[in-house]
């Protein structure tokens, strides 16, 4: 409504990813996008503060429950892919009743922060590790070990390889696709979605076979691919106000300069 930076990153987004939206089908999907976003915010604090007794009564349904079932079975170890969609913290509390989980995430700028983030996310009995080499080595030990492992995989990594998403070259992590390639574990992808009376449906759907290619840029490639796929499905509750692709291939100009001059990476 307010044309907030976020709603510029939004727009930019939605231009690369869907050019034969029109101008105003990208307007109204980034007014709904936005609506969702704050709607997490919202729950967020409950997500965070509340018993599992509460929050687990805020979901309503799981669908495809029995490939979760299946390759937590098979003893080999699980990657759980779990893009910013819905109200995604709420994975966390519905695994908990599952079992024991281990999940990669960015500790925050703040150091006084980092501790009670990580308390808060680990509440449930799930294991929260940081993205340093520490943590990553303890994912691995994990998979090994025929455990889960839970990996938000739309993020901009520090290093990685430019593949499409949506058709626009983007900077990704190629952490999931060395785990797989190293410990032979079965990848899964998890959408927590918003229903319209409020409560949340969890879809569980198979990881693209392309990740589990020996070809690294192949896997990579199939790890967005399964992204899209989970977008797709409720474009309108995804994260668009995320900078994406703020790391540009090198002569590209850069993304999100709004106000400013143009530069080239």
């Amino acid at each position: 409504m307010f044309k907030t930076r976020s709603y510029l990153v939004t727009q930019a987004n939605l231009e690369l990813c869907f050019p034969d939206m029109s101008e105003v089908e990208r307007g109204e999907l980034a007014r709904v996008s936005l609506k969702s976003t704050g709607q997490t915010l919202m729950e967020t604090p409950v997500v965070w503060l509340s018993k599992p007794k509460t929050l687990t009564t805020w979901i309503e349904r799981v669908v495809n429950e029995e490939l979760l079932d299946v390759a937590t079975g098979a003893g080999k170890g699980v990657i759980v892919l779990l893009p910013h969609i819905g109200n995604w913290e709420l994975f966390n509390v519905y695994f908990a009743g599952r079992g024991k989980m281990t999940a990669l995430y960015q500790p925050p700028r703040q150091v006084y922060l980092q501790e009670l983030i990580e308390d808060i996310r680990s509440r449930f009995g799930n294991e929260m590790v940081p993205t340093n080499v520490k943590g990553i080595a303890r994912l691995y030990k994990v998979l090994q070990a025929g455990g889960v492992v839970t990996i938000l995989p739309d993020q901009v990594p520090a290093n990685g390889l430019f593949v499409p998403f949506f058709g626009v070259e983007a900077l990704t992590d190629q952490l999931v696709s060395r785990l797989v390639q190293k410990t032979g574990a079965t990848v899964v992808a998890v959408s927590v979605i918003r229903l319209e009376n409020g409560r949340f449906e969890i879809v569980v759907q198979p990881g693209d076979e392309g990740i589990y290619s020996p070809e690294i840029e192949a896997s990579v490639t199939a790890v967005n691919k399964t992204v899209e796929k989970l977008v797709i499905n409720v474009p309108e509750q995804y994260q668009w106000e995320y900078k994406r692709f703020r790391k540009r291939p090198k002569g590209e100009k850069k993304m999100y300069r709004f106000g400013k001059r143009e530069g080239i990476h």
